[in-house]
C-alpha cells in the first residue's frame, strides 16, 4: 500500500474538515495557524483547541480582528479566509528530500513548531500541533549509531523506529511523566522535566534520521512494549489519553 500524505496526517488527529459535524461542534475552539514556508510564502488554516490539531485546507489569506470577513460581519477573532486551497490525501507522499520544512504558529498563545509540507498533494504532513514534542518526550530518546546519526528509538532503547540497531550515546530526550500519583510527602520533590525539544526543526540537520521521524508521524502511538526488568513501564498521562482519544 503506497504511503501517502493522508495515511500519515490522520495517524495524528481524527480527520475532520469543516463540513464533518463533528468538526462543526469544535468551531467553539477554532484558531488561526499560520505556515510558513522558507520562501516567505504565508498559509492559514484553522486550529483546534479542543482536538489541538491543525486542520486542512489552507486558505491564502486572513481576516483580522476588526476587518469585515467575507460575510459582511466583523471579524472578532483572526480567521483564515479565501478560496480555499486545493489538496490531495490520497497523493503519494512526496519523496524525503522534496518535503518542505514549514514553521507553524497557532493562536492563541502564539505555539511555534516545526512541520513536514507535501508538495505532491499539497499536505501539511505534520506534527499537526506543537504538543507532540511532549509525545516524543514521555516515550523516546535518541542514541547515535556508529556513524554519529540519532535514531529516535522508543523506550531509550533499540531498535531505532526505522529499524536500525544504534548502541551509541543517549540524548537523555525521554522524560516519562510520574503520573498524578507522586507525593511529595513519600515520593520527594516532584521531578521537573527537562526542555521538550522541537525535534522537527532538526530535519535538515545532517546527524539526524529523517527515516525515524517520518516513521513515527505514521504511526505515534504504537502497541505498548513491555518494560525492560529494571524499568517500571511509564503511567499513563493526560496526554497519552489525549493522543489515544483521537484514534478512537
Amino acid at each position: 500500500m503506497p504511503i501517502t500524505a493522508g495515511s500519515v496526517c490522520r495517524r495524528n488527529v481524527v480527520a475532520a474538515t469543516g463540513d464533518d459535524p463533528a468538526w462543526r461542534v469544535m468551531r467553539v475552539g477554532r484558531w488561526l495557524a499560520t505556515i510558513r514556508f522558507p520562501d516567505g510564502t504565508e498559509r492559514y488554516a484553522e486550529y483546534s483547541t479542543v482536538v489541538e490539531s491543525t486542520y486542512h485546507p489552507l486558505y491564502p489569506e486572513v481576516c483580522r480582528v476588526g476587518e469585515t470577513l467575507p460575510s459582511g460581519n466583523e471579524c472578532y477573532r483572526d480567521t483564515a479566509v479565501g478560496e480555499p486551497l486545493p489538496y490531495d490525501r490520497d497523493a503519494p507522499l512526496s519523496p524525503v528530500g522534496e518535503l518542505v520544512l514549514v514553521t507553524v504558529t497557532r493562536q492563541p498563545d502564539d505555539d511555534v513548531w516545526h512541520a513536514l509540507y507535501s508538495p505532491s498533494g499539497a499536505v501539511l504532513v505534520g506534527p499537526l500541533s506543537g504538543f507532540y514534542r511532549y509525545a516524543l518526550q514521555e516515550d523516546y530518546d535518541l542514541i547515535r549509531d556508529g556513524a554519529g546519526v540519532r535514531h529516535l528509538c522508543r523506550w531509550a532503547r533499540p531498535p531505532a523506529v526505522c529499524g536500525a540497531r544504534p548502541d551509541g550515546e543517549r540524548s537523555g530526550l525521554r522524560f516519562p511523566p510520574p503520573g498524578m500519583h507522586w507525593s511529595e510527602e513519600t515520593d520527594g520533590p516532584y521531578p521537573e522535566s527537562p526542555p521538550a525539544p522541537d525535534l522537527f526543526a532538526e530535519w535538515n540537520a545532517p546527524d539526524i534520521c529523517r527515516p525515524c521521524l517520518l516513521a513515527w508521524l505514521r504511526d505515534p502511538e504504537p502497541e505498548p512494549a513491555p518494560a525492560a526488568a529494571s524499568e517500571p513501564a511509564a503511567p499513563s498521562t493526560w496526554w497519552t489519553r489525549l493522543r489515544r482519544s483521537w484514534q478512537a
